[in-house]
Formats: C-alpha cells, structure tokens, sequence
C-alpha cells in the first residue's frame, strides 16, 4: 500500500509531469535543428546541380573555342572568317546581286466617305 501511495504522491506527479515537459521541449529543439539541417542540405544539393549544369555548359564552350582556335590556325579558316566577317572575295570572283522586281502599287482603299456616296448615287 505505501508503495501505491508515494505513486500518488502529488509532488512526485508534479515532477513527472515537469520532467515530462522538459523532455517534450528537447524533442523539439532537436527536431528543429534536425530541419534546419536537412534543409540546408537539400539546398546546397541544388545548388550543386545547377553548379554542375554551369560547369558542363562552359566545358562545352571551351571545346568550341578550342575547334575554332584550331580552325583560325590554318589558311583557310582565317580566309573563311574574313569572308564570313568583312564580305571579302577572291582575285576573278564576282558578286551576283538578285533584285526583285518592284511590286505593283497597291490600289487606294476607298474612304469611308466615297462608300457611302457609292451607296446613294442617284
């Protein structure tokens, strides 16, 4: 019976029930940490990816940089792109220029006015 009564004893409730609220807050403080961790994890995995889409778009950039840097280095790339950037031609090369012939003129659209003495023209 004694045993029964100092599980009853009020203090000893009140102290359960204090450390019970204490153990509750801790749960919680570690779980907001836990939080903070997953999502600072889970934004430096984005920013990761986006890293890695930056990294294989400049590598990518570099290779044609790279065939062109080689292609500059022979004759005819360097006398293709002066004929690509400045319109150059060759010794005996001549310029074909195709002119379209002048469309015919369009036919005046009648005013609103003239539509309207059409209508009535007696």
């Amino acid at each position: 019976m004694y045993r029964y009564e100092q599980r009853r004893d009020p203090t000893r409730l009140m102290w359960r029930r204090l450390a019970a609220a204490v153990l509750l807050i801790v749960v919680a403080i570690g779980v907001r940490g836990v939080w903070g961790v997953y999502k600072k994890a889970q934004e430096s995995h984005e920013l990761r990816v986006e890293a890695e889409a930056k990294l294989n778009d400049l590598k990518q950039r570099e290779a044609e940089l790279r065939a062109d840097i080689s292609m500059l280095r022979t004759d005819r790339g360097v006398e293709e792109q002066l004929r690509e950037r400045y319109d150059l031609a060759k010794d005996n090369e001549g310029v074909i220029v195709i002119v379209e012939p002048p469309a015919p003129p369009a036919e005046p659209q009648p005013s609103n006015f003239q539509k309207f003495k059409r209508w009535f023209a007696w």
